[in-house]
Formats: C-alpha cells, sequence, structure tokens
C-alpha cells in the first residue's frame, strides 16, 4: 500500500494565505504507511518559513516535531518514537534529529548517505537515505512553497 503524505503549515498569517518565504511558519510534512501502522519519516521545513528573531533551531525543531506529530500522525495512534525525524534548515541542510534516550532530548546528526560519494546533508544524501518517499515529501515541500495547497493539506 502506498503511504500517505500529509502536511501542515503552522503559525501561518492566515489559514489560506500564501506562504510568505522568511515570515510565514514552518512546515511539516509526515508520511504514514496505514497498513504498517506506523509513520516512517517526518520532515520538517524550517528554512524557507522562517522563525522569530534568534529563536532556537533545535528548540524550535523540538516543539515543531511534538505538535507535528500531534496532529499529522498522532491520530493514528503511532508513537513519536517509531517516526524518523529530519529537519531541513535554511541553508538546505538535512540533519537526523535523534532521541538517544540519555533524557538529553532530540538532537541533531548530520544525515548521510552510504555512498560516500554523495555529500552529506545534501538533498541527494536525503533522497539516497529515503528513496522513492522522500522524493515524493520533496515534492509537496517544493510545492507548498511555491504556494500550492496554501492552508490546506496536500
Amino acid at each position: 500500500m502506498k503511504p500517505i503524505v500529509r502536511y501542515l503549515r503552522l503559525h501561518c498569517s492566515t489559514p489560506t494565505a500564501r506562504p510568505v518565504p522568511g515570515r510565514d511558519g514552518v512546515l511539516a510534512v509526515a508520511a504514514i504507511k496505514e497498513s504498517a501502522g506506523l509513520a516512517c519519516l517526518l520532515l520538517v521545513d524550517m528554512g524557507s518559513w522562517g522563525r522569530n528573531d534568534g529563536a532556537s533551531v533545535t528548540n524550535a525543531a523540538c516543539a515543531l516535531i511534538d505538535a507535528a506529530h500531534r496532529r499529522l500522525i498522532g491520530g493514528f495512534g503511532i508513537a513519536l518514537s517509531d517516526t524518523m525525524c529530519v529537519e531541513l534548515d535554511g541553508s538546505g541542510n538535512f540533519d537526523l534529529l535523534v532521541d538517544m534516550g540519555d533524557g538529553a532530548g532530540l538532537r541533531h546528526s548530520a544525515l548521510t548517505a552510504v555512498d560516500r560519494a554523495v555529500p552529506a546533508r545534501t538533498r541527494e544524501a536525503f533522497l539516497w537515505w529515503a528513496g522513492e518517499l522522500g522524493r515524493q515529501m520533496l515534492r509537496t515541500v517544493d510545492a507548498v512553497r511555491e504556494g500550492e495547497w496554501a492552508g490546506a493539506e496536500g
């Protein structure tokens, strides 16, 4: 069964407004495999949408992941611990957000491909790592950045 790809814009000026890069909240994209009962991937796009001046990327990503998981995935009865989380930052870098189970919360880890010819933290590394599912998710990210599906789940 094909995974469901859902997205959510958070902290936008209005629910139906076209996104304003650098000003308009953040974007979360989730891929859910209903038949397997798990959300295999949650991608948070922190880059294009901006945050309050001086906001900590790590703190903002952690808060966003909790909110996005609750709204996009939680209704499927899937725990956050069963979900791989990736942050896309303003520089176009991809990082895994990993909870090591030591009580320190989520930590950033550079997303790498096993193929050493693919540079770490790049779109290509994400696509190598996430495969076709990642490609679907990035199509959603690109479409929302272009103003498609504004204010609605795609």
